[in-house]
């Protein structure tokens, strides 16, 4: 019984060990020191939710910097008004010389569209400006020292119908409200965004040139003390007479402005050429009178 016992133990570790070396093959390791790296660990889900976060607030905080597309600019006019021709000036016979203005205001509106989606190294960004609205008032003060500003019984050279017009009268007071629209590229320049300090990010540049079209009117208000001719019918005519005149022609415009956030300043300078009529025909004839208008601006700019 015991040799029994013995026979097949024997053949039981026998069969053990020879399982273990019989086939390379097919034999099955056990590696106790298995690699972990691709196990997940919670510390891994952090670190990723981190990196997703910090990415998340980057692209709002840039998505800030370059939006508010829209611009409010309030503006201190400094304007002239430079005649094309020999016109009379309705004193003297003399011709109207250059007319500056002694203050002036202006306010616009407009928005930029991007001509590409994302800006160029996170730094340059082109646009199309539209300026809707670009409302001008100007003031130009009485010219001469003299007490009188105009004479109603110097009239114009009779015309082919044989009318003979009233001049008008440009060395009086004068206001003008000039209404325009532009459109025209623009660069914005933010160059500090590739520094890590973020309030500098918000530091932008931006140079423009625009072109568009406007409207003026000039209106000189009555003052029956100004006009030479104290008495008679043309004093009497003139007296209480609309003395405005209407113009419009094209204008282009360039400057910069810089700003932080939603505030900034700027410089413009813009030019036109406009051919004026008299309000008044009835009075004052059907001529034209063409002057090239500078004005020079400096603004208040807010940004939405």
């Amino acid at each position: 019984m015991k040799r029994r016992i013995i026979f097949i133990l024997t053949c039981l570790l026998s069969t053990a060990v020879f399982a273990q070396v019989e086939n390379d093959d097919n034999k099955v390791v056990i590696d106790w020191t298995e690699d972990s790296t691709d196990i997940t660990t919670i510390q891994d889900i952090i670190k990723v939710q981190q990196q997703v976060t910090n990415r998340n607030v980057t692209e709002q905080h840039f998505a800030d910097v370059w939006g508010r597309r829209g611009y409010f600019n309030f503006s201190y006019n400094t304007t002239k008004l430079s005649p094309k021709g020999n016109y009379r000036n309705g004193l003297d016979n003399g011709l109207v010389g250059e007319l500056k203005s002694n203050w002036g205001a202006s306010i616009q509106y407009g928005r930029s569209y991007r001509l590409h989606k994302k800006p160029i190294s996170n730094v340059a960004l082109f646009n199309i400006d539209y300026t809707g609205i670009d409302l001008n008032v100007n003031h130009f003060e009485a010219i001469g020292n003299g007490t009188y500003k105009y004479n109603s019984s110097i009239k114009q050279p009779k015309n082919a119908d044989g009318i003979e017009y009233y001049n008008l009268p440009w060395n009086m007071e004068k206001y003008e409200v000039n209404y325009g629209m532009t459109l025209g590229p623009s660069l914005t320049l933010a160059p500090f965004n590739l520094l890590s300090g973020n309030g500098l990010h918000y530091i932008k540049f931006n140079v423009f040139y625009h072109i568009g079209y406007n409207i003026s009117m000039i209106y000189s208000p009555n003052d029956k003390k100004l006009d030479e001719n104290q008495s008679g019918e043309d004093f009497q005519a003139m007296e209480s007479n609309l003395k405005m005149v209407w113009g419009h022609g094209m204008m282009q415009s360039f400057g910069f402005n810089i700003s932080w956030k939603a505030i900034g300043i700027g410089f413009e300078h813009r030019s036109s050429t406009i051919k004026y009529k008299a309000m008044n025909t009835k009075d004052f004839g059907k001529n034209e009178y063409e002057f090239s208008s500078a004005t020079n601006r400096i603004s208040l700019q807010i940004r939405m």
